[in-house]
């Protein structure tokens, strides 16, 4: 596909951990990007892709109640990966918030005339490692508002997955797919280091569980078997823009075909980064589950989307890669003057 012929692609949740690796690997393929964020993040969102002139960034203070209007001029596809994060918000709150947001961007691209719809599903925490299209996870409303945050999050996540394949089954002129994949583990993309001038731990999202291997006293680790590196879950929804059948499935559940234990983390980087050997976490420490991987049909995803089996990053590589990124940003914020210590609380 010619540069001319790419769609604009609004991306919601563009200032983290995986809308920027959407973002970066967008840009990288040639496509023009619109990244929705908020705040502060919208100027650090500018400063870190200021070399790409095909992205702008749109400030979107609340995706369940904006006026997308002008936002969606010219757009020809969305990519929708934001869900409030665990602790933000009252569970309630992030709840609603988390299902409103997904419709209404529904509803305006509908009103805008834009036909092709991708969003980031629920994540897989099946104890019996299998996960198929028609599983969900068995968390209700109610055990969201009773519960943690990542209780809340998972919650987030499902029902907001459920009400877009409700909203896809009423509006079948639109081509809307959902890819669930299970922990995102990997390297933070390039450029993101300008998105965190200062240590903020909470932007490693879901990866600072790899981040915390490089403390020797740590004890957190992943709740559920079950991982997918982050430059493959940004790459299959960038694959989602052109399925390769016309009849592909909407929901599609994703998971790495290598297993992920963090026993074996520990012991690729003690062996690969000799220089990091003192900082480790004691792999006795680690959870020791029947299996560490997910069953999941990936066949769908090459068969649909083409994306082969042989593609996906090994557990090797995204382990090494995202310790390597970790490494470069606490480098770059000592030599800011700031202290940096791995945290001793779970990300979520």
């Amino acid at each position: 596909m010619s540069a001319q012929s790419k769609p604009l692609v609004f991306v919601t949740g563009a200032a983290g951990y995986l809308g920027f690796e959407v973002v970066y690997q967008l840009l990288e393929a040639g496509y023009a990007v619109r990244g929705a964020a908020r705040g502060r993040k919208v100027k650090l969102l500018e400063k870190a892709l200021e070399k790409y002139p095909r992205f702008e960034v749109v400030e979107i203070a609340d995706i369940a109640t904006a006026d997308y209007t002008a936002a969606f001029k010219g757009v020809g596809a969305i990519i929708h990966v934001a869900a409030p994060l665990p602790g933000r918000a009252d569970s309630e709150t992030a709840l609603n918030s988390a299902i409103e947001g997904s419709l209404h961007i529904l509803r305006e691209a509908e009103k805008a005339g834009i036909k092709k719809f991708i969003a980031t599903g629920s994540m897989v925490t099946f104890p019996d490692n299998a996960y198929g299209p028609n599983d969900w996870v068995p968390v209700t409303k109610q055990d969201a508002i009773k519960g943690n945050s990542f209780v809340v999050y998972i919650a987030e996540k499902k029902f907001a997955e459920q009400a877009v394949l409700e909203f896809a089954e009423k509006h079948p002129e639109m081509d809307i797919t959902v890819f669930c994949p299970p922990w995102i583990f990997g390297p933070l993309a390039l450029g993101f280091e300008r998105m965190i001038p200062e240590p903020d731990f909470a932007a490693f999202s879901t990866s600072a569980f790899v981040y915390q291997l490089l403390r020797a006293d740590n004890v957190n680790y992943h709740y559920t078997p079950g991982v997918l590196d982050v430059r493959d879950v940004a790459r299959i929804h960038i694959a989602g823009l052109n399925p390769l059948t016309r009849d592909h499935p909407k929901r599609v559940p994703l998971s790495s075909p290598y297993p992920a234990d963090f026993r074996d983390a520990i012991k690729y980087i003690h062996d690969e980064r000799p220089e990091l050997r003192d900082r480790l976490a004691d792999p006795s420490k680690v959870p020791r589950w029947p299996s560490y991987k997910v069953d999941v049909d990936m066949q769908p995803v090459e068969k649909a989307f083409g994306i082969s089996l042989a593609s996906y990053k090994t557990w090797k590589e995204t382990i090494l890669d995202a310790v390597d990124r970790f490494v470069d940003v606490e480098k770059q914020w000592k030599s800011k003057g700031f202290k940096v210590e791995v945290p001793t609380a779970p990300p979520m």
